[in-house]
């Protein structure tokens, strides 16, 4: 990247006509920038990846090549985001400031956002929908660009430029294997084509279809496969799924009934008559079934794409341009929600949720019982005399098989672009209209429709004796058979609903470009231009979940519009020989906001002719999305909510449990131990039309550094200061909660003590309890209400390096080396407008490595280039802050409140993976590739903050195969 410069300081300084149309034909324009350039060295750091260096270093989407940069954070991934409410979606993450944060443009013009918020709430582009066969390289700016883009541009802009012109076909074949999961296989097919020759035929055509695949994994070959700690902290994991002692899937098992006493609050459990799967517990005995681990939602959820790009380009007279191009993406991801649901009749906390039509009135629902005159209550006369009769069933709901549980999303994407560019005189022009949209779909097969859980075990009526709602005592479900017939009813009773969201973007620019006047250093540059555009979001929700029918079913009713308009300029004037000012401002124009000025000033200095000096200064801004300020709201589930009374007062009561030396102690106490410290909880969220822009101050200052012709050296402080933060409420502190709501303590909790007083009146279990014993002084949380706000600030730098180097080996060929860095210096949050920062600086703590860096070599010899690419992450510790390390250090030897890994107490170690690649390219037409990703076989470490127990930058596929073949006719 410094060759450009450089090379451009020894031009001469006398040039005849023929030699500036040249020089003129050569400029070009570069990410950040409407200025077209020499060369490609700004004020502003832009990092180039080829299509060279995308697969060497082994990425076959977009995704993984973000994950390989260094200035980019770990964000959502498709595959691992169901029940996120943006499920089956990618995001681009620069910073650590979020997707919000990070601008995704497609041949420097935006994308529509995805049409299903992360959490229901943040809106962001789909990066799985750019059209990956078609890239010819990426420009990432690391520098703040609201001043040349407007909104978003915060942390940077990641901009996707695709082929200009392309002649002939070419084919493409790619496969990746897992050494570790026979399940797993990762498939791209690509073909390009065009005909046309802009200089001669003055026009170009042609048009690329990428094909996508990416298997599931099951959970039989991830049960087992988890890091190891896990299995150290959950003893009863693999036992609670019952391989091997339970019924197997498909063949039928009669469950067990329960009671409670009304007196002791003591439970009893008895297996139904013809188990042949009986388990003795501490409550008495229960028949199993074994889990159906053909489960996808936790190993990883199949997705297929198709994804069409086609390109045009037209020359009209000497100075006329048009262009076309049309982008289609068609995602489909399913996953397999694995083992069928099962009646349980509620003794714990019901299921609670909140709904468009309910308001804040929290929906709740529990499974009934079986009255004492039901046709299949066949409990003991024994257990029936405990309630009156009334018992609780646990049946296994299997008539509907395997395969009928799980969730679907569909996104269908597009964008159409059309204009015109040409020249007047000196001057530059281009205009062009684009419209793009995408149109998500989430089918969940989840959760309880209320409406057909009565028609299958319905009507549902008191019992007089106890209080308790018992189904029908003839329901239209029948117990002790699998049929057909049932299998209506369980598709009614949890049918498969949808959560349709669409988004729109129609955007009008234009811009014009050329030489302002001449300074005694050269020529002054500059643009002008307009951007106007219209945007829609509609999430209309699911009619049952809207009136609170669909159990626990989170959504987000939002149906928002609004037309934007923005001026820019920009220019750039060479003060000195060596000194040049670039300078930029954009006005932006929102509904219900005064207009945002967002200005930009860079420096270039030519210190020597090895050194160049450069930074820069802007300001940029967020606009509240329509989901964030429109009218509506978001209602869904929290997660792992962190109750500390609960949490607290439940692990005293395992602790003790767990000291017995009868197993059935033991077991409930495991059972027991965490299981109220990470709960769902339901949650709304209310927009907030009074928001006002997040605003930034952004600054950069490097060099770029070239002592000989084989290295180029590049470094640059970043820093970004970002004020009146859009979040969503921190529900973990009381003070954002507006309301929240209580279960009260249940028959599970009450069923719970009188285990522990047993077990300390029994001298048998050898443990010596207190005098008094451990209790409950509340119920679990219900629900929590809060609202949109501007809150806080982020104030996060540090120093990016890039060193790259070339050799020429003679014979031997060609060795590059290159090495990435991004060591980070601060990162502080402040959640109010004080003084101060309240939790300190982040780096080191966890999701905050100092440290993220690349290595890259790349040998050429001959028809064979191999590849080498290390990848690295610094280690940091476990808490999350300086006040989470009050509980999560290396003294507890925990992090979240769970233990880790002997070895690691110190905190989350280092990771790094290599990657080695051979490509073989014969002669002109074929290209064949063979690469070994994670070439060391690492394995992930245990990490309780991930729910996936390992981080997501630590893939778990162990070594990896992968080959590629392509062929140009």
């Amino acid at each position: 990247m410094a060759a450009g410069p450089l090379a451009a300081q020894e031009a001469p300084a006398e040039q005849d006509k023929k030699d500036e149309k040249a020089t003129e034909l050569a400029r070009i324009e570069v990410t950040g920038s409407n200025i077209k350039r020499t060369d490609v060295e700004t004020a502003s750091p832009v990092q180039i990846i080829s299509r060279q260096d995308i697969e060497n270093m082994g990425a076959r989407t977009l995704l993984q090549v973000l994950d390989n940069l260094p200035a980019a954070r770990p964000a959502q991934v498709d595959s691992k985001s169901l029940f996120t409410g943006s499920d089956g979606a990618s995001q681009a993450n620069l910073r650590g400031l979020g997707a919000q944060g990070t601008l995704v443009l497609l041949n420097g013009r935006r994308l529509s956002y995805y049409g299903a918020p992360a959490g229901f709430q943040t809106q962001f582009v789909n990066i799985d929908s750019i059209p990956a066969a078609a890239i010819e390289r990426m420009e990432v700016l690391t520098d703040g660009a609201s001043a040349v883009y407007g909104t978003d541009a915060v942390a940077g802009v990641i901009n996707v430029i695709t082929k200009r012109e392309y002649k002939g076909l070419e084919v493409n074949l790619v496969t990746d294997k897992s050494s570790r999961f026979d399940s797993y296989g990762e498939h791209q097919a690509s073909i390009t084509g065009g005909f046309g020759d802009l200089d001669e035929d003055r026009y170009n055509v042609y048009a690329s279809v990428n094909l996508y695949r990416r298997d599931p994994i099951p959970l039989s070959e991830m049960y087992d496969k988890k890091p190891a700690q896990y299995y150290i902290n959950n003893p009863n994991y693999i036992n609670n799924l019952r391989i091997g002692t339970g019924s197997a899937p498909g063949v039928f098992n009669p469950g067990y009934y329960y009671a409670i006493d009304p007196v002791t609050k003591v439970r009893r459990d008895e297996a139904a008559p013809g188990c042949n799967n009986v388990l003795a517990v501490a409550t008495g005995t229960r028949c199993i079934w074994q889990t159906w681990l053909n489960n996808e939602i936790e190993g990883g959820a199949k997705s297929e794409r198709v994804t069409a790009y086609v390109n045009g380009h037209f020359l009209i007279g000497e100075n006329t341009e048009a262009f076309a191009e049309a982008t289609y993406t068609d995602i489909d991801l399913t996953a397999n929600g694995g083992t069928p649901r099962a009646f349980g009749t509620t003794t714990g906390n019901p299921q609670s949720w909140f709904s468009r039509n309910t308001g804040t009135t929290v929906n709740q629902f529990l499974t009934p019982w079986l009255g004492p005159d039901n046709e299949y209550n066949h409990a003991s006369p024994e257990l029936k005399a405990i309630n009156g009769g009334v018992v609780g069933l646990s049946y296994l709901l299997q008539d509907v098989g395997g395969n009928h549980f799980g969730q679907r999303n569909t996104d269908k994407s597009y964008r159409v672009l059309a204009g015109l560019k040409g020249s007047l005189g000196d001057w530059n022009w281009e205009t062009a209209f684009a419209s793009a949209g995408t149109h998500s779909v989430t089918y969940q097969t989840t959760n309880v429709n209320i409406d057909g859980f009565i028609k299958a075990f319905g009507p549902f009526t008191i019992d007089p004796g106890t209080g308790r709602v018992i189904i029908s005592d003839h329901p239209a479900y029948k117990f002790g058979e699998i049929s057909e017939a049932n299998a209506a009813l369980i598709r009614e009773a949890f049918p498969t609903f949808d959560i349709q969201s669409w988004t729109r973007l129609h955007t009008l620019d234009g811009k014009i470009e050329g030489p302002l006047f001449n300074l005694p250093a050269g020529e002054v540059r500059a643009a002008f231009g307009f951007n106007a555009t219209r945007e829609t979001f509609y999430t209309p929700g699911n009619e049952d979940a809207a009136n609170g029918k669909i159990t626990q079913q989170g959504g987000s009713w939002f149906d928002g519009k609004r037309n934007t308009y923005a001026l820019f300029a920009e220019a750039v004037a060479p003060i000195t020989e060596k000194l040049e000012l670039d300078m930029a401002v954009r006005l932006d124009k929102y509904p219900n906001f005064s207009a945002n000025v967002a200005p930009k000033i860079g420096i270039k200095y030519q210190a020597l002719p090895q050194l160049l000096l450069r930074g820069t200064y802007s300001e940029g801004f967020r606009a509240p999305s329509l989901a964030e300020s429109g009218t509506g709201g978001v209602y869904a589930q929290i997660g792992g909510y962190r109750d500390e009374t609960r949490c607290a007062e439940t692990n005293a009561i395992a602790t003790l449990l767990r000291q017995s030396q009868r197993q059935t102690d033991v077991d409930l106490g495991n059972s027991l131990y965490n299981s109220d410290c990470s709960r769902n909880v339901a949650r709304m969220t209310r927009p907030n039309p009074d928001l006002k822009p997040e605003k930034a101050k952004i600054s950069t200052l490097g060099f770029v550094w070239e002592p000989a012709k084989w290295l180029s050296v590049s470094a640059d402080w970043w820093f970004i200061y970002r004020r009146n933060e859009i979040v969503a409420p921190d529900y973990s502190n009381p003070e954002e909660i507006i309301e929240m709501t209580r279960f009260p303590i249940t028959e599970t909790d009450q069923a719970n003590l009188a285990a522990l007083a047993a077990m300390c009146a029994d001298p048998a279990s050898g443990v010596t309890c207190p005098g008094t014993l451990p209790s409950y002084s509340t119920g679990n949380v219900a629900s929590v209400i809060g609202q949109y706000k501007n809150r806080g600030r982020t104030l996060v730098d540090g120093f990016d390096i890039d060193a790259r180097s070339r050799f020429d080996l003679g014979d031997y060929g060609n060795l590059n080396i290159g090495v990435a860095a991004t060591i980070a210096r601060r990162n502080m949050y402040n959640f109010d407008d004080g003084s101060g920062w309240y939790y300190g600086n982040f780096v080191g703590y966890y999701g905050n490595p100092r440290l993220r860096a690349t290595l890259n070599a790349d040998w050429s010899y001959g028809e064979v280039t191999t590849s080498f690419f290390v990848n690295y992450v610094g280690k940091t510790k476990w808490a999350w802050d300086k006040y989470d390390a009050l509980d999560n250090n290396a003294e507890t030897c925990t992090g979240g409140y769970v233990a880790v890994a002997p070895s690691d107490c110190d905190g989350v170690p280092a990771w790094w993976t290599a990657n080695l690649g051979l490509n073989w390219q014969p002669d002109d037409h074929w290209h064949v590739g063979f690469t070994l990703k994670n070439l060391f076989n690492r394995k992930p470490f245990f990490d309780p903050n991930d729910w996936m127990t390992y981080s997501g930058y630590a893939s778990n596929l162990g070594r990896s195969y992968s080959f590629s073949v392509g062929y140009k006719f």
